[in-house]
């Protein structure tokens, strides 16, 4: 089963625009690299309430942009076992202001990158979190 490794989430906000970049790398196991397994990859940029202390009028979390495209090709092993991956893109910067009204700013967000087998495979998703990043928003 593939694992991922630290995940770097940077968020700079310039105007009305937000730029994000995520960085982690793909550690494929020695099963995966003998059997070329395939993994569906998604990542997407989490707005944190529970972990945040925001009051409970704040909800969950929620997921505010996904980072990878959305049909996105399935990432296989090569010939090394560790494949990096970096994924930028720019939002309106409003769209991450996930904390309004009554809630207390700053914004919380974090990264979340999810590894799903391919099919034929079984098996359960792997998930990272990147650590979170507080920003003033609004």
């Amino acid at each position: 089963m593939a694992r991922i490794s630290a995940v770097q989430l940077t968020v700079k906000v310039k105007g009305e625009t937000a730029s994000v970049d995520v960085k982690y790398d793909i550690l494929f196991s020695q099963t995966d690299l003998k059997k070329k397994q395939a993994y569906e990859e998604e990542c997407r940029i989490i707005g944190d309430d529970t972990h945040a202390g925001d009051p409970a009028t704040a909800g969950g979390d929620d997921t505010l942009e996904f980072i990878t495209p959305l049909f996105a090709k399935d990432i296989k092993p090569g010939k090394n076992a560790t494949v990096s991956r970096r994924h930028k893109k720019s939002f309106r910067a409003r769209d991450l202001d996930e904390d309004t009204g009554s809630i207390p700013n700053p914004d919380e967000i974090r990264a979340l990158v999810t590894l799903r087998p391919a099919p034929p495979a079984t098996g359960k998703a792997v998930q990272r979190q990147s650590p979170m990043v507080k920003l003033k928003m609004g």
